[in-house]
């Protein structure tokens, strides 16, 4: 079976996008302040998502549907949604990195993979709510709703689509927290405010880190059997934070939005210290990568300066904090003479 696990229809964008500190407290004590009381659980509700687009019920949705990436943000704020969609666990049935604390014994799945929604088991569940991401410029350029999914799942219930479309971490978590609050869920949760804390010191590290390591080049990347897929950092919200705390991250060339797509045999064209892999079982493995000839002879991975990166980060801060720490230790442990 091929890298992208059978999902057949399935768009390599989509498999691919599945695939400073004071910033960070700004944001987050934002996203804190005078809009972190749960909404009032009876009369008419509204939220305006990132395309502009209000949902409106009678009352607050209590009966949630959402994207796996989006249903852990709202998790740690005590929104617990019926039911997912989206990758959540691996073949062997350990859950997928994008799963968060979600307790999936808890939730119904509606499907397990990007081209996979059963519209029976949606409707089964009679949802008064549908969260997804937002992953491009367009209205229609959602996580997993795509084509003629989207309006037959609107017919049953409004869709909110929150962007994770060129658009740094903070301000993800900052809408994320935004809807958990306007469905009830708690902003000042102990849980919260540690993770909050967590995430605030975390970034300040990695920021400190960073500036302890002038000169290093870092690389990111997911792959198939095919290609080479270098990230553009402005596409993907982490990438684009980490940059702002300083990390020197190679932009992928060409019009493409996310990725610049290389041949294996280009697989040298951007000296990097340190190269981040995708870590997502959609993408090929640390052992599968070491059988490509050219990309055992880059000379980061000679030196074994390589360090494992999800596509899909985790949006709120409780998730994030765990990730930002291990860059920063990745990032404290490398070398800076790879590409001298």
């Amino acid at each position: 079976m091929s890298v992208f696990q059978g999902a057949a229809g399935l768009s390599r964008r989509g498999f691919l996008i599945g695939a400073g500190g004071l910033a960070a407290a700004a944001a987050l004590t934002a996203c804190g302040s005078g809009e972190d009381k749960p909404a009032a659980s009876s009369g008419p509700w509204e939220f305006t998502d990132d395309r502009g687009q209000k949902a409106a019920r009678d009352q607050r949705p209590t009966r949630v549907v959402a994207y796996v990436s989006s249903a852990a943000a709202l998790w740690d704020y005590g929104v617990r949604p019926l039911g997912v969609f989206g990758p959540q666990k691996t073949a062997d049935g350990t859950k997928e990195i994008q799963a968060g604390n979600i307790d999936l014994n808890a939730v119904t799945s509606i499907g397990n993979a990007w081209d996979d929604f059963s519209m029976e088991k949606f409707a089964a569940l009679k949802p008064d709510l549908v969260i997804t991401g937002l992953t491009g410029a367009k209205p229609t350029d959602l996580w997993v709703l795509k084509d003629d999914l989207g309006p037959k799942v609107q017919q049953i219930a409004p869709i909110v689509a929150l962007s994770e479309y060129k658009v740094t971490l903070p301000k993800v978590i900052e809408r994320y927290e935004q809807l958990a609050v306007a469905l009830g869920g708690d902003a000042n949760s102990d849980v919260i405010k540690k993770g909050k804390d967590d995430f605030r010191k975390a970034s300040d590290d990695l920021k400190a880190a960073i500036k302890a390591k002038p000169g290093l080049k870092v690389l990111v990347v997911s792959s198939d059997k095919d290609n080479l897929y270098v990230c553009k950092p402005e596409f993907f919200a982490d990438l684009a934070y980490y940059r702002d705390l300083g990390l020197d991250i190679v932009n992928g060339a060409g019009s493409d939005d996310y990725f610049e797509t290389l041949s294996w045999e280009q697989a040298g064209k951007y000296p990097a210290d340190l190269i981040l892999t995708d870590s997502r079982t959609y993408a090929l493995s640390r052992q599968q990568l070491a059988a490509i000839p050219t990309w055992a002879q880059l000379p980061a991975v000679k030196a074994n300066q390589l360090a494992d990166w999800s596509t899909e980060p985790r949006f709120n801060p409780v998730l994030a904090a765990p990730v930002i720490r291990k860059l920063t230790e990745v990032v404290q442990g490398a070398r800076t003479d790879i590409t001298a």
